[in-house]
């Protein structure tokens, strides 16, 4: 098989990123969806470990376009991720923003009841529009792409100015 050849930015060099695939979960602790992780999963799950879960286009299991580096918990108990594209076409995408949105694909078993009994990280996929609010690549190269802006007033503060 021969190499992949990159051609963006004439780097030749996979793309490095850093994003949130999860947002923190809710202070009650109840789970939205049963693939929703807890804060003690927050906490524990590390995704670059045996050189890391694959990265998708899409969840789609024919579409390998890199791999996960690490994972942690976030500041405010986000889900953070880093990862390599290798991907060219992929690349181009995630560069130009069409392709920022991150999506983790999850395995759940549940009992005959519903209720969740086991749940596993399969894979990170790289997608348009992600199904969790605010999962987004935040970091390319060491450079940020994503900004959030929160013009809201602190709890307790005047709405006079």
């Amino acid at each position: 098989m021969a190499p992949q050849v990159f051609e963006i930015n004439g780097g030749g060099m996979p793309l490095h990123f850093k994003g949130i695939a999860h947002p923190p979960p809710p202070r009650s602790g109840k789970r939205a969806h049963h693939a929703d992780m807890s804060v003690g999963e927050i906490a524990t799950t590390n995704l670059g470990l045996a050189g890391g879960v694959r990265l998708l286009y899409e969840h789609d299991h024919s579409a390998d376009v890199g791999h996960v580096t690490s994972s942690w918990e976030g500041p405010r108990g986000e889900f953070r991720v880093s990862g390599v594209v290798t991907d060219p076409q992929t690349e181009r995408d995630v560069r130009s923003g069409k392709t920022r949105g991150l999506s983790l694909g999850t395995s759940v078993v549940t009992g005959e009841a519903g209720q969740r009994l086991h749940a596993q990280t399969d894979e990170l996929s790289l997608c348009a529009q992600p199904r969790r609010g605010g999962c987004y690549v935040n970091e390319i190269e060491g450079k940020s792409v994503h900004h959030v802006a929160n013009f809201s007033k602190p709890r307790g503060a005047s709405l006079t100015t």
